[in-house]
């Protein structure tokens, strides 16, 4: 593969910052970008390319190795590695965080949350699946990101909105040249302003560079998912009403959800308050993510027969859940949820398949989901705000950040896309 390279030079002739798009140019996801700044180098992000894992991989037919996942270019390469002291990671979706293990060779690894990430590390560890080879390997060390404070190697964490909870942009203020990577995100979020702020410890992208007109931006390395995509536009404001309105004319609703959808999970927590439902959830990790979120005064009760965890409370037992609450659960838990409860409990159920993101980031066939929620006579609604921000959200996008030049990446029209926000960059 050609890397994608961006230069600046230094002063008194000598190179300055060096940047290499070496994966995720042409595919939604397995992003990895290289900075390599005079004696220097950085990684942000080392995801897995779910495109290419289909290709080889199905339920039947499983990863036996890294060795081979790196063959196959559905993991980085070690050469891509050399040098490199430090990793950041914007989000803990996988096509972003990648495997851990992959790593070859001591480094610091710095992630939006280490509770999170050894949450989710301890449920692959215990995976049947290819998951068990994502957990870090001994000589790798962590560190959390500290939003809106540029660390040693001269990176700023920038919080932003997305399907997975926390999530930054990462500002880094090199030698010769300034570079923001905004990884996964989207203009609009279900928290207000407050709320947002409160529960990531700054303001969102758009925002920070609005109060802060002196920062500038070099070059702006962008996501691109939805530019020529026909998803709808569904704002956080508009999916709330819709949820609104279903859960006034239903009974029991199942809502599923990524484990780290936390800005979903707030919205739904405060829509049970307000219409007096319980809330409940299948995943330990909302459990547990959720107690420490005060923003919410509604947590989610633990269902018995899922969340094998020490808890706030005692889980309660699914048989025992009132007809009228509101139930988190995951694509994959969803099926046999609805085969263990009574029809009693089930009577007027509506399931909202909350659908993966674009389906090369997750492995996920929520259309197998929505075929058995026919064949069980129960009504399903697909209801999702992307986690990526709307092409007609560019412009202000840009026009906000006021990039000298631009790369869009997590794309797969790479021209189209570049054609696109150069367009804003010549108003």
């Amino acid at each position: 593969m050609k890397p994608d390279t961006c230069s600046g030079r230094g002063r008194e002739g000598r190179a300055g910052v060096k940047v290499d798009v070496l994966s995720g140019d042409r595919s939604i996801g397995g992003n990895f970008i290289r900075i390599t700044d005079r004696d220097k180098s950085l990684v942000f992000d080392q995801g897995i390319r779910f495109d290419v894992m289909r290709r080889y991989y199905s339920f039947t037919v499983s990863p036996t190795s890294l060795a081979e996942l790196r063959g196959l270019g559905v993991l980085p390469k070690p050469e891509w590695y050399v040098n490199v002291q430090d990793i950041y990671i914007t989000h803990m979706h996988l096509d972003h965080l990648g495997a851990l293990s992959n790593i070859p060779s001591e480094a610091t690894v710095h992630v939006p949350s280490v509770e999170t990430y050894e949450l989710m590390e301890e449920k692959w560890r215990m995976s049947p699946s290819w998951l068990s080879l994502i957990p870090r390997k001994y000589y790798v060390n962590f560190e959390e990101v500290a939003p809106l404070e540029i660390d040693r190697n001269g990176v700023e964490a920038i919080p932003v909105s997305h399907s997975a909870f926390p999530a930054y942009a990462y500002l880094y203020h090199g030698s010769d040249e300034t570079v923001l990577y905004t990884g996964d995100f989207r203009v609009e979020s279900y928290l207000s302003r407050e709320e947002f702020q409160a529960l990531t410890g700054g303001p969102s992208l758009l925002e920070y560079f609005e109060e802060n007109r002196d920062v500038k931006v070099d070059l702006l390395i962008i996501e691109g998912t939805n530019i020529g995509s026909s998803r709808t536009p569904l704002s956080p404001e508009e999916a709330t009403a819709i949820h609104g309105r279903i859960m006034e004319n239903s009974g029991v609703v199942i809502a599923t959800l990524h484990s780290l959808d936390v800005e979903y999970v707030v919205m739904l927590a405060k829509m049970a308050e307000n219409l007096d439902r319980n809330l409940y959830s299948t995943s330990p990790e909302t459990v547990l993510l959720l107690e420490s979120v005060p923003e919410i005064s509604v947590k989610p009760h633990p269902i018995e027969e899922y969340v094998k965890i020490i808890s706030v409370e005692e889980p309660t037992p699914l048989e025992s859940v009132e007809p009228n609450s509101i139930i988190l659960t995951s694509y994959r838990n969803v099926i046999d949820l609805i085969r263990e409860m009574n029809a009693d409990a089930l009577r007027d159920a509506v399931v909202v398949i909350s659908e993966p993101e674009p389906a090369s980031e997750e492995m996920t066939e929520y259309d197998v989901v929505a075929n058995w929620m026919t064949r069980l006579n129960i009504q399903s609604y697909r209801i999702r705000v992307s986690g990526h921000y709307y092409p007609y959200q560019l412009k202000r996008i840009i026009e906000t950040l006021n990039p000298k030049r631009v790369r869009v990446i997590h794309t797969e029209k790479p021209e189209a896309s570049q054609r696109m926000v150069e367009q804003y960059l010549k108003m």
